[in-house]
C-alpha cells in the first residue's frame, strides 16, 4: 500500500497509541473529581496545557481548550466570538475557499442576522489583500481565514492580515491551523485563534486543541459543568489529550526535517507529473510542499481514484469533508477553474516517511493509469 492522503488522516504514531493506552488502563481516573488519583490527572492535564504552549512557541496570552477536533474548535471560536462581539458589530468576513466547518459556521452565523461578506480569492488560490482592505470598516468583528488550503495548499498571508488588523482592534482574528503545522511555520502569536486536529498530524481521531487568547472573553456554546474555561463542559479525555500532546512534541521535534523531505519529495512528484500531455497542475508552486491537487480534464476523479487504488495506492478527490457532496467544490470554483477541471481534479498528499521506493512505485502506477486514460483527456479547454 502507499498511502497518498494525508491530508484528509494521518497514520497514528504508535508510541501515541500506547500512551492513549496507558492513560486508559493505569490513569482513567476523572481529573475534576478531588481524590488523589482525580487531582494527578488534573496536574497532568495542566502541564499538557503548558506542553503544548511552548510547542506552538505561544505567549502566556494564551489559554489551551481541549476539543474533539478542528471542527469543534472553529465552531466554538466563531460562535462564541461572534455571539460575544455583536454588539460591537455584526460583519463577519471570510472567504469561499474556507473548510467546511468554517464555511458553514459562518453561514449560519448569517442567518441568525449577522452581516456576512467574502473576502475575494485571486487566481492563486490566496486571500486577496486588496479585498480585505476594501471590505474592512468599523462594523467588522471577526475574521478568519484557514492557514493552508486542504484541497489546493496555498499558505496565506497571516502576519499581512495580521499586521492590516492591527488597525481594527476589535475584530478578532481566527485563523484555521489544521493543514499547517508541523508542515509550514507560522508565528501563532500573530493571531488570536489558532484550531488542530490530532489525527493530521499522527495523533489520534477525536482529539483537537483551540488556542485562544484570553479565553474569559468568549461567549460558550456548549454548556454544563464547567470544564475548560467553561467554554467546553464534559467529562476531561484526559487519555486524548495526552495523546495529542505527544504527537504535538513529535511534531515540533522533526518540524525542520520534515519540511525539507516534504519539500524534496513533493518537489520530485510535481516535476515527475508536469511532464505529461494534457494533466494539468493546479496547485501554485509555492503552495505547501505536502499538498498537490493534479487535473486530469475529461476525466471523472471518482474513476482516477478508482483506477489507483487498484495499484493499492490510495489518493483523493477533494477533501474527505467534502468529496461525498455532488457539488462542484467550491475552493477550486473560487479560483475560478472550469467544471471539468475540478471534474478531473484529485489530491495528492503525502507524508515524510514516504520512500524513495514508494515514489518511484507511484511513478510506474501514474503512468500506467494516464495511459488508460489519455484518450479521454480533453486538451482544449
Amino acid at each position: 500500500m502507499i498511502y497518498l492522503d494525508n491530508a484528509a488522516t494521518t497514520k497514528p504514531n504508535e508510541d501515541v497509541i500506547q500512551s492513549y493506552i496507558q492513560m486508559n488502563t493505569q490513569y482513567f481516573f476523572n481529573p475534576n473529581s478531588p481524590h488523589t488519583a482525580g487531582v494527578k490527572i488534573a496536574h497532568l492535564i495542566d502541564k499538557a496545557r503548558d506542553n503544548i504552549k511552548q510547542y506552538l512557541n505561544l505567549n502566556d496570552k494564551f489559554d489551551i481548550i481541549f476539543t474533539s477536533g478542528a471542527t469543534e474548535s472553529n465552531n466554538i471560536a466563531l460562535q462564541g466570538m461572534a455571539q460575544a462581539k455583536k454588539r460591537f458589530g455584526k460583519t463577519i468576513l471570510t472567504t469561499k475557499i474556507e473548510h467546511p466547518s468554517v464555511l458553514e459556521t459562518m453561514r449560519t452565523l448569517e442567518e441568525q442576522g449577522f452581516n456576512l461578506q467574502y473576502i475575494n480569492t485571486l487566481e492563486n488560490g490566496k486571500l486577496d489583500i486588496t479585498s480585505l482592505k476594501k471590505l474592512l470598516n468599523d462594523d467588522v468583528v471577526l475574521v478568519t481565514c484557514m492557514h493552508v488550503n486542504n484541497i489546493m495548499g496555498q499558505i496565506q498571508p497571516i502576519e499581512e492580515i495580521s499586521n492590516i488588523l492591527k488597525d481594527y482592534p476589535k475584530v478578532h482574528f481566527h485563523v484555521d491551523g489544521v493543514q499547517g503545522f508541523g508542515k509550514v511555520n507560522l508565528n501563532i502569536n500573530l493571531v488570536d485563534s489558532y484550531s488542530l486536529s490530532a489525527h493530521k498530524f499522527h495523533g489520534l481521531k477525536g482529539s483537537g486543541i483551540l488556542a485562544f487568547k484570553q479565553a474569559k472573553t468568549i461567549q460558550p456554546i456548549i454548556f454544563g459543568g464547567g470544564q475548560e474555561y467553561g467554554i467546553r463542559s464534559g467529562t476531561v479525555n484526559a487519555p486524548v489529550n495526552i495523546a495529542l500532546t505527544k504527537a504535538m512534541r513529535q511534531m515540533d521535534a522533526q518540524m525542520d526535517s520534515n519540511i525539507k523531505l516534504l519539500t524534496e519529495k513533493g518537489k520530485e512528484i510535481r516535476q515527475f507529473i508536469d511532464q505529461y500531455e494534457g494533466v494539468l497542475i493546479n496547485s501554485p508552486i509555492d503552495a505547501a510542499p505536502y499538498i498537490l491537487n493534479v487535473s486530469f480534464p475529461g476525466v471523472k476523479g471518482e474513476v482516477l481514484v478508482n483506477a489507483f487504488s487498484k495499484y493499492e495506492i490510495y489518493l483523493s478527490t477533494t477533501s474527505a469533508c467534502s468529496s461525498k457532496k455532488s457539488s462542484h467544490n467550491e475552493t477550486l470554483k473560487a479560483m475560478g477553474l472550469s467544471n471539468i477541471i475540478i471534474e478531473g481534479s484529485i489530491r495528492i498528499s503525502i507524508a515524510p516517511d514516504l520512500t524513495n521506493e514508494q515514489i518511484e512505485a507511484f511513478k510506474d502506477a501514474f503512468d500506467k493509469v494516464y495511459n488508460e486514460v489519455k484518450e479521454l483527456l480533453k486538451y482544449e479547454l
